[in-house]
């Protein structure tokens, strides 16, 4: 009677571990089709913020504005139905570029629960390096705090008055750029 290892040696060790190596590219390949919606969610916001960018922030047409508007709705709920079925999207899922849509898709989100909700998620991706920044990281904490009615601690939002732009208040200003620097931001002083 053969012994397991003599089944498995020989010819059938190299196919078990053939069997091994190209089970991982498997596991780990970016969905390529889940990528590009993002990727083309993001070019739309994009497309339409441009349009206004050109025009100018000061006095934008309401038409524009009511498609941003739609636009960043349309955005918001496909990428929950997103998130729902995948959970939150990783660098392994949908490749760096398709994590950075995803986040400005939150970024621009009008659902301000939605973006609290997703706040510890970018945090976690931020510090474990999966394609979140420490930029991303700190836009959303600040426009979560901002619209929470709180100061923000890295004084990266702005309002619009009258056509000008106005910094939002500013927790502990004397530390921001510590702050901001451990998220590996410039300092106030040089932006």
């Amino acid at each position: 009677m053969r012994s397991f290892y003599n089944i498995i040696s020989g010819i059938g060790i190299r196919w078990l571990f053939m069997l091994f190596i190209a089970s991982f590219p498997a596991l780990s390949a970016i969905n390529a089709d889940l990528k590009i919606e993002l990727e083309e969610m993001e070019e739309s916001d994009q497309n339409i913020g441009n349009k206004i960018r050109e025009i100018g922030w000061k006095n934008p047409p309401n038409e524009l504005l009511s498609q941003l508007e739609l636009i960043d709705r349309k955005n918001t709920d496909k990428l929950k139905e997103i998130i729902d079925k995948h959970s939150w999207l990783t660098a392994y899922l949908v490749g760096e570029t398709g994590v950075s849509a995803a986040f400005l898709i939150i970024q621009h989100s009008p659902d301000n629960h939605f973006k609290e909700k997703m706040l510890p998620f970018v945090k976690q991706y931020y510090i474990n390096n999966e394609g979140v920044i420490g930029q991303e990281f700190s836009l959303l904490t600040d426009r979560v705090l901002v619209a929470q009615g709180k100061a923000q601690i890295y004084d990266t939002q702005l309002r619009i008055e009258k056509g000008l732009l106005f910094f939002e208040p500013i927790e502990n200003e004397s530390t921001v750029d510590q702050r901001r620097k451990e998220l590996g931001m410039p300092p106030l002083k040089k932006i």
